[in-house]
């Protein structure tokens, strides 16, 4: 389909039969570009999310290795202290602002699993930290961090789907909205470099993903600091976004599905026992990657992306001319009956019964959240199990359930964010003594190979 993004002569891809051609094979017709990747590479530089084909090996090859399945593990044991610290502060009857909750959960655990002692003050000795402030005084300054930072991703985020629809607009810098912007763009830089420059000077490997980033590869190629820069602006963005965006909207067809949120609550219990969900625990949790599934499916948080014409070629027997921009939609994709009957309809049912139903979906082209072929997002399992053990160890313990009547609707900026999306919060009853002894770090001596694991 030809649309017009104002004097863009721009192509909209609606089959998965032409996914293809653009994703898989496409590297030297179809490059990134257009006004999307454009315009957020202001602020992710060259990341694995934009840079052009030419520069993506080198950086995919230095930064597969921060993803290894092995470091999948340390990195579920940080995101479990941030969901046990923002759960633990939840009160019967509380109404949720659920995505704004979801965001700071997303931040937590992106900046955590990323840079290990951000918010922690692990560098305070005896109660008092190095400038001579106290342990509470570390913990609020924390805190203020943690609002600074959501309200400069916020307002990236946003700012970067203003650019994409009005591409004119940073060229007007005196706008109020180009000088937030701004301000947010470079005090995130400020934070960031910083933190690289300390883990240079320290030199030592604090299991997160920046230290390993930050480690030659087995020929002693290594990522600059721009480069580890630009890396770390993708996956802080890319990170909190998807994951603050699929929690809240997974809680929300939850929500409006009892019988779905009891089974997940009872699978749950029975898996992890009461205890916060970990790395060990993801394969018995079938019913909720399910659920997850489909969450991802109809209300994909990467909702559009774009590639740009190279040089004249073809694609679905029309002659695209070079410098034309072509637009794919997981989200149209999703919801096309053909592919998914009754699109519309939550339905985690599409998946159950065969753990590889995601994996061939994507292989058929149908199923696209995190893109596809060699642009595929590096950080897909990270994201989803990060998803996945917040999404157990909230329900084990807490039904959410529609605060009020208001419609919650769909905000489409450069991610899907649901709107107007309040949840009442209600403590389970308690599923007996075994819950409680597994509080205390207790596994089912049943089962030897994953209590293993999880020690």
């Amino acid at each position: 389909m030809e649309i017009r993004l104002g004097p863009r002569r721009t192509y909209v891809v609606c089959a998965p039969e032409l996914v293809g051609p653009v994703l898989l094979t496409g590297r030297h017709d179809f490059d990134k570009g257009g006004p999307f990747f454009e315009n957020i590479a202001v602020f992710f530089g060259d990341g694995l999310a934009t840079c052009p084909h030419a520069k993506h090996t080198r950086l995919r090859r230095l930064t597969q290795p921060a993803f290894h399945p092995r470091k999948l593990v340390d990195y579920a044991e940080l995101a479990g202290r941030e969901i046990e610290a923002v759960t633990a502060a939840w009160r019967e009857g509380e109404v949720l602002d659920v995505y704004r909750v979801m965001q700071e959960l997303a931040l937590r655990i992106t900046v955590s699993t990323m840079f290990a002692s951000w918010f922690t003050g692990e560098d305070a000795a005896d109660g008092a930290s190095a400038n001579g402030r106290t342990a509470a005084e570390d913990r609020i300054a924390a805190e203020d961090r943690i609002a600074d930072t959501l309200r400069d991703v916020d307002t990236l985020v946003g700012g970067a789907f203003v650019r994409m629809v009005a591409p004119g607009i940073r060229h007007v810098p005196l706008l109020p909205t180009n000088r937030r912007y701004e301000e947010a763009r470079r005090a995130l830089y400020e934070r960031i470099d910083a933190t690289i420059a300390a883990y240079r000077r320290d030199g030592r490997d604090r299991g997160d993903l920046l230290s390993m980033l930050l480690t030659p590869d087995e020929e002693g190629a290594a990522l600059t600091d721009t480069e580890v820069r630009e890396q770390v602006m993708t996956m802080f963005i890319a990170g909190i976004g998807t994951t603050a965006s699929m929690l809240a909207w997974t809680l929300h067809h939850l929500a409006g599905h009892p019988d779905l949120d009891e089974a997940v609550a009872a699978e749950a219990r029975a898996v992890c026992g009461g205890a916060t969900a970990r790395h060990a625990h993801l394969p018995r949790l079938t019913t909720l990657a399910d659920i997850v599934t489909e969450s991802f499916r109809i209300t994909p948080a990467a909702w559009l992306f774009s590639r740009t014409t190279v040089h004249d070629t073809e694609l679905g027997g029309h002659r695209i001319p070079a410098g034309s921009d072509i637009l794919i939609s997981p989200y149209i994709l999703h919801h096309r009956p053909d592919l998914f009957p009754d699109p519309e309809r939550f339905a985690p049912e599409r998946w159950s019964g065969d753990a590889q139903s995601w994996v061939k979906a994507e292989r058929a082209l149908a199923m696209i959240p995190f893109g596809t072929g060699f642009r595929k997002c590096v950080g897909r399992d990270f994201s989803v199990n990060n998803i996945t053990l917040a999404l157990a160890s909230m329900l084990a313990e807490w039904k959410l359930a529609p605060a009020d009547a208001t419609p919650v609707t769909i905000s489409g900026r450069s991610i899907i964010e649901p709107r107007g999306l309040r949840l009442r919060l209600h403590r389970r009853p308690a599923a007996g003594p075994d819950a409680a002894s597994a509080r205390t770090g207790r596994v089912d001596e049943a089962e030897p190979a994953v209590a293993e694991e999880v020690r």
